[in-house]
């Protein structure tokens, strides 16, 4: 591996892990605050928005911000004017597709809540959150910006404003502005707020970084040029997220209506899947700051040194990667084994968030080390095997979720996950033993 290389990794996983940790102590509070604030049942109706945020992020903006992290990470697009050029044609896509986006969700709001969601008390909710796409998108573009020309500093500041002004606003909500009964929609007015105030210092941000740097002579090329680039990237990379996302949102969706089949009560399921998305998974998700952070500056580092065929360089980072992922799983899961069950009740004041913490704790390993293969594979151009392999896997946790859990509540969805994973990093692990450690190219 070249110093280079492994100092900018290196340097990036420990600025995007240091903002990831305080964004999600910070978010944990949140969750607490929230919890206290309106209980388990509706946070389980502010949790069932965000599958169809995921859809309206991955179709808008997902692709096109690790299209641009790539393009923007390439040797030959290492000047200043193609790659603020590359910036502005992606934003302007992105932003257009999500005013888009904006509009039919706002004024569709209430048909999504009864066809989709089937809970008619989501509507307010997203016709809040609808208002922060634009902003979401727009944020997005500049993060896979400076996350490709390896200045994470930037993007790290910006999960730390997003998440102090998404419990900072809620709490204005709260305390002074509303006198009501505190209901979900309060939580997504938290979420607008912060997704703006953080777009606006990601604006700000690089407003400065140009002013800092020499004034530039060169032009921009023809506009069809950069929109070429971007879509021969973009358009499989969003085809694909956007394919995989609908599916998770399908599985996200499909556990409430189970869960009601097994309770036979419709407050009893959202209590649970409030519990379950609001509280568990977040604590199982939160060594992911380590592992995500990882995965981030891995795609463009692997992307460089696969296009110059770096093997021995490659199969380092590989090597190195895998073994962290590992041993953050590990550690993980012996954590929630021994004190799952304290932490569910000292965090959340829940004995169930505490038992379901304990049941879900082998899944740790698992989880992290295939956001980290599934990087690789991106970086190495494998997005379509990446994205079979995750079709498969949430494809066999949706038909647990419609096989076990009406019958035995979450601990069915909870195999589903284990059987998933298991198979989706044991695929992921072999293709790229294939294409990285078969090959013979000298680095």
């Amino acid at each position: 591996m070249t110093s280079s290389t492994k100092n900018s990794i290196i340097k990036g996983t420990f600025i995007l892990t240091a903002a990831g940790i305080l964004s999600r102590f910070l978010g944990f509070y949140n969750r607490i605050f929230l919890t206290n604030l309106f209980g388990a049942r509706e946070l389980g109706i502010y949790q069932m928005i965000f599958p169809i945020y995921m859809v309206i992020f991955s179709f808008c903006c997902q692709g096109i911000q690790t299209a641009l992290t790539r393009q923007v990470a390439r040797p030959d697009f290492s000047e200043s004017t193609s790659r603020s050029c590359l910036l502005r044609t992606a934003c302007i896509i992105s932003v257009t597709l999500s005013l888009i986006c904006s509009a039919l969700v706002f004024f569709g709001s209430q048909w999504i809540s009864l066809k989709i969601l089937h809970s008619s008390e989501c509507a307010e909710c997203l016709r809040i959150l609808s208002l922060a796409f634009p902003f979401v998108s727009m944020k997005g573009c500049l993060i896979g910006y400076y996350i490709g020309i390896q200045k994470s500093g930037v993007t790290a500041w910006s999960q730390f404003i997003e998440q102090t002004a998404k419990i900072g606003g809620v709490y204005l909500l709260a305390t002074f502005l509303l006198h009501s009964e505190p209901k979900a929609y309060f939580a997504v007015y938290g979420v607008v707020i912060g997704e703006i105030l953080s777009c606006l210092w990601m604006i700000f941000s690089y407003i400065h970084t140009k002013r800092k740097e020499p004034a530039c002579t060169g032009k921009c090329s023809p506009k069809n040029l950069y929109r070429k680039e971007l879509a021969k990237d973009a358009i499989p990379l969003t085809t694909n997220r956007l394919s995989l996302t609908a599916l998770q949102s399908l599985e996200a969706i499909l556990i409430p209506h189970m869960l009601n089949l097994y309770f036979q009560n419709g407050d009893a399921s959202l209590i649970l899947y409030g519990t379950l998305t609001g509280m568990v998974l977040p604590c199982i998700m939160f060594p992911t700051t380590l592992t995500s952070s990882l995965a981030t500056m891995l795609l463009p580092a692997i992307s460089s040194e696969y296009k110059n065929e770096h093997l021995i360089t490659i199969r380092n980072i590989v090597r190195k990667s895998i073994g962290f992922c590992i041993i953050i799983g590990i550690v993980s899961t012996i954590f929630l084994l021994l004190f799952g069950k304290w932490a569910g009740n000292f965090l959340f004041d829940s004995p169930t968030a505490g038992e379901l913490l304990f049941q879900f704790a082998l899944l740790c390993p698992f989880i992290y080390l295939s956001s980290c293969l599934a990087s690789i594979m991106n970086g190495i151009g494998k997005a379509p095997l990446n994205l079979l392999f995750s079709i498969m896997g949430i494809g066999i946790r949706i038909g647990f979720i419609l096989w076990l859990v009406p019958q035995i509540g979450l601990t069915g969805y909870m195999w589903g996950m284990m059987i998933s994973y298991l198979l989706q990093t044991g695929l992921l692990t072999y293709t790229i033993y294939q294409f990285i450690y078969k090959q013979t190219v000298p680095d």
